[in-house]
């Protein structure tokens, strides 16, 4: 879902010469070559085969990964491996691991460099150096479709294994300490100009700023949907519907989660495309020796012209902006870099820029507080 707006966006860049775009599925691989034609080329490469991943990376000046849970660290040890240059819109607490390692090849890896995580941890980082001191930043984020269809009003905009992790686990820092919380035990109402409220609920989207924006005494990540949402996602937690302990049903063993998640893969997929983003990064401290919060806001919509979701567009195009920066060597160092590490104020300045050329529009303001 989010590989293909990757692909479209670099294949139109100017400072991008050749596209190569790697997937299992020949399928999916004729579908791109189909929408972007002589601007790409396709290869079926299988991630699991490390020897046949690493001589893909290693032709490559810079890569980015679209890969969903359960398949990321195969890509993530071929990169290293290949001493290769990776933007990966994933996070995962091993690819931490891999810092020593990637510093001995050379290699530089780019985690969690999406939307949520991604974007949202560099404008919190921004955010924090617009101010003298911060000690705060919240996140409030969601892809939402635009016209909601029941059970759940929600279609699925990234992968069913990404969604279902995100509603089992969350890691905030309090007090200066990372914290591990329900996701639904705390369900706030926000209010959004042209949206109206919607509800939010702590998940697990802070990726590698957990461990690195430490000098913050509370950092959250909090996930929007339409109200209803969150009271029928917590009768399925509670009712063990997103249990991995086995069951035997009729002599076979399955597992509830794997159930539901299929179950979710259809349901979820009903309706049109037409999806909206919205983010609103809050970062509280003190500016010329008084309170003071920087915001962050964005709303975007589904491109009816090209036919990518605003999702697509907002994860798909900071992943592919940060990669051309680490290909022309805006970015520099080897090892595992937080894009909200790999990215200096310039950085992020021209992040934005490019953002808001493609039609994504981030706006922000700072507001005293009394």
């Amino acid at each position: 879902m989010m590989g293909s707006a990757i692909a479209w966006d670099l294949a139109r860049s100017d400072d991008v010469d050749h596209v190569k775009v790697a997937d299992a599925s020949q399928q999916r691989l004729d579908a791109v070559k189909k929408r972007l034609g002589d601007r790409v080329a396709v290869r079926r490469v299988d991630v699991f085969d490390g020897a046949q991943l690493r001589r893909f990376l290693e032709g490559c000046d810079v890569a980015v990964s679209a890969l969903p849970h359960g398949v990321v660290h195969s890509a993530d040890v071929a990169a290293v491996q290949a001493g290769a240059k990776l933007v990966n819109i994933a996070f995962e607490d091993e690819q931490l691991a891999l810092d020593g390692s990637a510093k001995k090849s050379g290699a530089t890896l780019v985690p969690g460099c999406g939307l949520a995580p991604g974007l949202s941890s560099i404008l919190v980082a921004e955010g924090a150096r617009r101010l003298d001191d911060a000690s705060e930043g919240h996140v409030l984020v969601g892809g939402l479709p635009q016209k909601p269809l029941p059970p759940l009003s929600y279609r699925l905009v990234f992968s069913v294994k990404g969604l279902v992790r995100e509603y089992l686990t969350a890691r905030i820092i309090r007090d200066g300490k990372i914290a591990s919380v329900e996701p639904f035990s705390e369900v706030e109402r926000v209010r959004f100009p042209k949206l109206g409220t919607l509800e939010a609920f702590f998940t697990d989207g802070l990726g590698s700023s957990l461990f690195t924006l430490t000098h913050l005494k509370e950092l959250d990540e909090r996930t929007l949907r339409w109200p209803g949402h969150a009271d029928k996602i917590r009768f399925l937690i509670d009712a063990g519907f997103f249990s991995d302990e086995k069951l035997t049903v009729d002599g076979a063993e399955v597992s509830p989660v794997d159930v539901s998640s299929a179950i979710l893969q259809k349901v979820l997929s009903r309706g049109g495309p037409e999806d909206l983003t919205v983010m609103r990064v809050q970062v509280v401290g003190t500016s010329r020796g008084r309170r003071a919060r920087i915001i962050f806001n964005l709303l975007d919509y589904y491109d009816e012209t090209d036919g990518i979701t605003s999702m697509g567009r907002t994860t798909g195009f900071t992943a592919a902006i940060v990669a051309r920066m680490l290909g022309r060597g805006d970015i520099s160092g080897n090892g595992v870099l937080g894009p909200e590490v790999a990215l200096d104020g310039r950085c992020v300045r021209r992040l934005i820029s490019e953002l808001a050329s493609k039609g994504v529009r981030l706006r922000s303001s700072m507001k005293r507080i009394s």
